[in-house]
């Protein structure tokens, strides 16, 4: 069930800390409604250009009296609103509330005092910016294409207190920010229409131009049936065009894309780049690598290139199928691979996904909590077959230890007691202590009140800084009142500090 929404921690550490994805929504990366340039001087611009098979874009942008239109690292704070929107469980009310530091580490921006300016100056543009797009948004839920008027951002809401000697208004790390994002947007987003980006293929490309541009053609070389293309043709001009370039010389823009080119060579993304033609009749031939560190293949910790198969899922699916942005979340918060997270969050449902984290949380409350020595591996195998593994609850009324499942990595691992010993394992991966996956244990009857929430992050920020354990947060969400489950959170603080 979503609808959830989730307040910022009061603390120097994110409430969302980064999981290692960044989401993108298609619709944005196709349509590129914010200029890829630097510095811009535009108070409005419109385009009608065709980059694919999927008929011509036509939008008309224009921004508000006295200011001009979003640009450069503006689609950065972009992605990490929609970014914070999935990790959030894309609230029904389509508002996100995060702090300031929360949302520039979220997209990818370095904070200090002139980010923080930024930003500020970034959500007023995304704010007071409409956009008229004729034909050109796809309804993924309706699966059509339609014409919107919106502005990006429809409201934000500011709670933030400066600091004695500070100037009034002005926007600190922990200034907290609700924004509301426009529904056509969200709805796209719930509709799972997204593409989902290791954070690190983003963070070497140094250049906004750069970043547009990778997340463009990751979602341009879609062909028709939703497979990758190897190579990308597209008119210079044209191109330019879409990328806010709005100069008449090709030569110029020639020269402006050229350490695009190399920023995305070197990160592994394209193979080379052709020119063929001359003058403003030049085409780009962009040819990527056949298994290019794209959007949804990025190896890592927990991933294994063999499919996932068993009882629990459905088999393989195509890597652009829509997926369960907050299926993935709860897999890389568990040290699962973003690309691996992404292709399992397609073959299966959240509610597999949210029963098998809660099934690993159950086994690491065990005594035989030490045989977890590969929590991905694990949690593959939970969900590829949910029938070899019994909670603790269950396994005490089992005459008959079950014998350890064998991973589909070769490793063993147990979830009652078994007197064999388990192979011995890779070097576990590293498992980050998120927000997100505390989230997932604690009840949500404590979103409810104010004191319920004040419960909630206490508890959250204590299981990020390892202070409280799974098992831990399971209790405190089973208590029945918001009393009971603070003065639980307290017994076990006092725990922590004086153990037995």
């Amino acid at each position: 069930m979503r609808g959830k929404k989730v307040s910022s921690l009061q603390s120097d550490q994110p409430a969302q800390r980064a999981v290692g994805i960044t989401h993108i929504e298609r619709n944005l990366a196709r349509l590129n409604l914010i200029q890829s340039v630097k510095q811009t001087q535009q108070t409005q611009w419109h385009k009608t250009v065709e980059l694919d098979s999927h008929g011509a874009i036509r939008i008309e942008c224009t921004a508000a009296a006295g200011d001009v239109v979003p640009h450069g690292t503006d689609n950065d704070v972009l992605l990490g609103l929609v970014t914070a929107a999935v990790i959030q469980d894309m609230p029904d009310d389509d508002k996100v509330t995060l702090t300031v530091v929360e949302l520039l580490r979220m997209s990818g921006v370095q904070p200090s005092a002139r980010a923080y300016k930024g930003v500020h100056e970034t959500l007023r543009r995304l704010q007071r910016t409409s956009y008229e797009i004729r034909d050109s948004w796809f309804d993924q839920g309706r699966v059509q294409w339609r014409s919107v008027t919106m502005s990006i951002i429809v409201r934000v809401e500011v709670n933030g207190i400066a600091a004695i000697g500070e100037t009034t208004g002005r926007w600190q790390p922990h200034t907290q920010v609700t924004v509301q994002l426009d529904r056509t947007v969200m709805q796209s987003v719930r509709d799972g229409y997204l593409r989902a980006v290791d954070r690190r293929l983003l963070e070497q490309l140094k250049q906004p131009m750069a970043r547009n541009a990778f997340l463009t053609l990751s979602v341009l070389r879609l062909q028709n049936d939703e497979n990758l293309a190897d190579t990308y043709r597209v008119p210079l001009m044209r191109w330019a065009a879409h990328l806010g370039l709005h100069w008449d010389r090709p030569d110029k823009v020639v020269r402006a894309l050229a350490p695009v080119h190399e920023s995305l060579k070197r990160a592994g993304l394209l193979e080379g780049v052709e020119f063929k033609g001359r003058g403003t009749a030049q085409v780009i031939t962009y040819r990527f690598y056949p298994s290019a560190a794209d959007a949804l293949d990025v190896p890592g910790a927990g991933d294994d290139p063999r499919a996932v198969s068993g009882s629990g899922g459905s088999p393989s699916q195509p890597e652009t199928q829509p997926f369960d942005a907050h299926a993935v979340t709860l897999l890389t918060a568990e040290g699962v691979a973003p690309g691996r997270a992404v292709r399992l969050a397609r073959q299966f449902t959240l509610a597999q996904v949210e029963v098998a984290v809660r099934t690993l949380a159950a086994l690491r409350a065990t005594p035989y909590r030490e045989r977890v020595t590969n929590p991905a591996g694990l949690l593959l195998d939970i969900l590829a077959h949910p029938d070899r593994y019994v909670l603790p609850g269950a396994a005490a009324r089992t005459s008959t230890p079950a014998a350890p499942p064998a991973t589909d990595t070769g490793k063993q691992e147990t979830a009652v007691p078994n007197t064999r010993q388990p192979a011995s394992p890779e070097p576990p991966p590293d498992v980050e202590r998120t927000a997100s996956a505390a989230l997932t244990l604690l009840s949500r009857r404590l979103d409810t009140t104010t004191d319920g929430r004040t419960v909630r992050d206490e508890a959250v920020e204590a299981f990020i800084a390892g202070r409280l354990g799974a098992l831990d947060l399971i209790r405190i969400g089973k208590a029945a009142t918001v009393p009971e489950a603070r003065a639980l959170l307290e017994r076990l603080r006092t725990r922590q500090k004086h153990p037995p």
